[in-house]
């Protein structure tokens, strides 16, 4: 076997387990740990309102393989947030994905569509959602594989508040 072709299989047995229904790998959130939420706004000329937008990621602890992230951009044109969702490839689309802050008051997103980097929804971000995750500590995003078992991904506040108000 060349080293290779065991790297790109080592690659895929996370996306195989999920496929298939096996139990998922331990998920790590990007290093470094502090700050959770990265932000960052952009512009295609001075002159003109800013796209603003804030991330958090979900990756496989050992590998650092992004399996979902969490985006919450700030439109120039309406400044209304709006949530995106990335999760993996190989989920059960009829189930969406769940959201909730601190395992209270769940939101279902359908999921929109999936390409070679994942399966995406989106929504804008209602003023109810948006104070839970300012207030809160873990934001879960689950989703379902095929086999219709939950696949949960916590991600962290912590920094979420500073972060909104350096893009809003």
């Amino acid at each position: 076997m060349t080293a290779c072709f065991a790297r790109g299989l080592l690659r895929a047995l996370p996306a195989a387990a999920l496929l298939l229904g096996a139990p998922m790998p331990a998920f790590a959130q990007d290093k470094p740990a502090p700050p959770n939420w990265i932000s960052a706004c952009q512009g295609p000329a001075r002159a003109e309102a800013l796209e603003c937008q804030m991330e958090q990621r979900a990756v496989l602890s050992g590998s650092g393989q992004l399996v979902g992230s969490v985006t919450v951009r700030v439109p120039a044109e309406t400044r209304k947030p709006v949530l995106m969702i990335r999760g993996p490839l190989g989920l059960s689309l009829a189930g969406g994905v769940v959201l909730d802050v601190d395992g209270a008051a769940a939101e279902t997103l359908p999921l929109q569509t999936c390409d070679a980097g994942g399966c995406y929804a989106g929504a804008p971000l209602s003023a109810a959602l948006l104070d839970a995750m300012v207030r809160g500590k873990t934001f879960n995003v689950t989703f379902q594989n095929l086999n219709k078992e939950p696949i949960k991904l916590p991600m962290s506040l912590a920094g979420f508040s500073a972060a909104y108000g350096r893009i809003k």
